[in-house]
């Protein structure tokens, strides 16, 4: 049987008073997780875009190289994509963002 939300409200509100608040407070809990996975996703995308950043200004340096970048932080860089992944998890970055740097674009090739 699905109940509609005014059925859901009416239980809600004839639950005893210790009942309710434990569900007023689960729905807290919810709430802030929420809020907080929303805020990872802009710490992660506002460090992505400084990782960008670093790219640009770096490309003729670093060209050809492996780099790991935490934001606008070099973590570690070189020529083995494993061995430049494996020191940024030895310096205890858990999920690292690697990237090879090439100083142009290649063109298109065309289908």
């Amino acid at each position: 049987m699905i109940q509609t939300v005014e059925q859901i409200l009416e239980n809600v509100l004839a639950l005893p008073k210790t009942d309710r608040e434990k569900l007023f407070n689960l729905i807290k809990i919810e709430e802030s997780k929420s809020k907080g996975l929303k805020e990872d996703w802009r710490e992660k995308a506002r460090k992505f875009q400084l990782s960008l950043k670093w790219i640009d200004e770096h490309r003729q340096e670093f060209d050809g190289k492996f780099v790991v970048l935490d934001g606008g932080n070099l973590i570690a860089f070189g020529d083995d994509s494993k061995t430049v992944y494996d020191e940024a998890r030895a310096k205890g970055h858990k999920s690292p963002f690697l990237t090879r740097i090439t100083a142009e674009d290649l063109p298109f090739g065309g289908w």
